[in-house]
C-alpha cells in the first residue's frame, strides 16, 4: 500500500499558490528592466506567469537526505526554494532560474543524485573534482 502523504499531496492547494505567487516574487525584475526596459518587464512577467523564470529539480526520497536539509543545504548557499512537493519517488522544489546551475552544482558536490534534466551537464564533473560529499567554502558575511 502506497503512503497516504502521496495522495494528499496532490491536493496541497496552499503549496500550489504559493509557488505560483513565488515565481512572481522571486523574478529578476530589476534585471530584466536594464536588459531590455519595459520589453524585459514584460517578458519577465510572461516567464513568471507561465514558470519559465524557475528550474524544476528533482531528488530521490532515498537518498538518505529529507526535504528539509536540502533547503537547508541550498539557503545556507543563498539559495531559495519554493514550490516544494514530492511523487512517491522524489521531492520535487524550484529555484530561480539565474540560480539553476548553482544549485544543482551544489546537490551534485554533496553528493545528493539529481533526477532532473541537467541545467548544465558538466555539474556531474566539476563535482568529482572534490572529495565525495564536500561542500564549497561559505562565504564570510562582512
Amino acid at each position: 500500500m502506497t503512503d497516504p502523504l502521496d495522495f494528499l499531496v496532490h491536493f496541497d492547494i496552499i503549496n500550489r499558490i504559493e509557488g505560483f505567487v513565488s515565481g512572481f516574487i522571486n523574478a529578476n525584475w530589476q534585471g530584466a528592466f536594464q536588459r531590455a526596459g519595459v520589453a524585459g518587464i514584460t517578458a519577465e512577467f510572461v516567464a513568471s506567469l507561465i514558470g519559465r523564470n524557475a528550474w524544476r529539480l528533482y531528488v530521490p526520497r532515498n537518498c538518505g537526505w529529507r526535504g528539509i536539509d536540502l533547503e537547508r543545504l541550498l539557503r545556507k548557499y543563498g539559495v531559495k526554494i519554493w514550490d516544494r512537493g514530492f511523487t512517491p519517488e522524489c521531492f520535487t522544489f524550484c529555484v530561480k532560474r539565474r540560480q539553476a546551475n548553482w544549485a544543482e552544482y551544489l546537490l551534485c558536490r554533496r553528493g545528493i543524485p539529481v533526477w532532473s534534466p541537467r541545467f548544465n551537464p558538466l555539474n556531474d564533473a566539476y563535482a568529482r573534482r572534490h572529495a565525495p560529499g564536500s561542500e564549497p567554502p561559505k562565504n564570510r558575511q562582512r
